[in-house]
């Protein structure tokens, strides 16, 4: 393994790029190839995991794509909603990875800053996750809780007075 390393350490930085570019190339590709074999083995996850390929279809082709716009405006923020809750799950997991490296190198003040994120981005994983059932709320006060609900709830236009001419 030292000798891998040593010849690494001896190429250009232009050649380790183009050496990193190929690895995460196969890399890539190996894993998309696993992804899709592993797939169609029939596995509960993969099995889950398929039945998003066909509401990610769906969504695309019957409303993503369609000519009517409220019909596209829903279909694509249905889609940013999912994508957003993969993108802060990936995030959540590479801050907690990122803040473990930190505690085992000692950097006090990335870890700190890890921390931070970390609890950042938990806080819009709460913005982005189904929090609808009334147990979510049940420790704020019932005459709170109302105000704000009625204060959200879109108001109905007001009609135009006629003796206004």
């Amino acid at each position: 393994m030292d000798i891998v390393f040593s010849w690494i350490d001896s190429l250009t930085s232009f050649q380790q790029g183009i050496l990193g570019s190929f690895v995460f190339a196969v890399t890539s590709w190996f894993t998309q190839k696993s992804l899709k074999k592993a797939k169609s083995t029939g596995s509960h996850f993969f099995e889950e995991y398929s039945k998003l390929d066909v509401v990610k279809h769906t969504l695309h082709k019957e409303y993503v794509r369609s000519n009517n716009i409220q019909l596209a405006s829903f279909g694509a923020t249905i889609a940013l909603l999912q994508a957003s809750r993969w993108i802060v799950g990936g995030g959540l997991i590479l801050i907690f990875f990122f803040g473990l490296n930190s505690i085992f190198n000692k950097e006090w003040l990335l870890v700190a800053g890890a921390w931070f994120t970390f609890n950042c981005l938990l806080e819009a994983w709460n913005w982005v996750k189904d929090s609808s059932h009334p147990d979510n709320i049940s420790h704020v006060p019932e005459d709170v809780a109302l105000e704000i609900i009625e204060s959200l709830k879109p108001q109905a236009p007001k009609a135009l007075d006629s003796d206004a001419s």
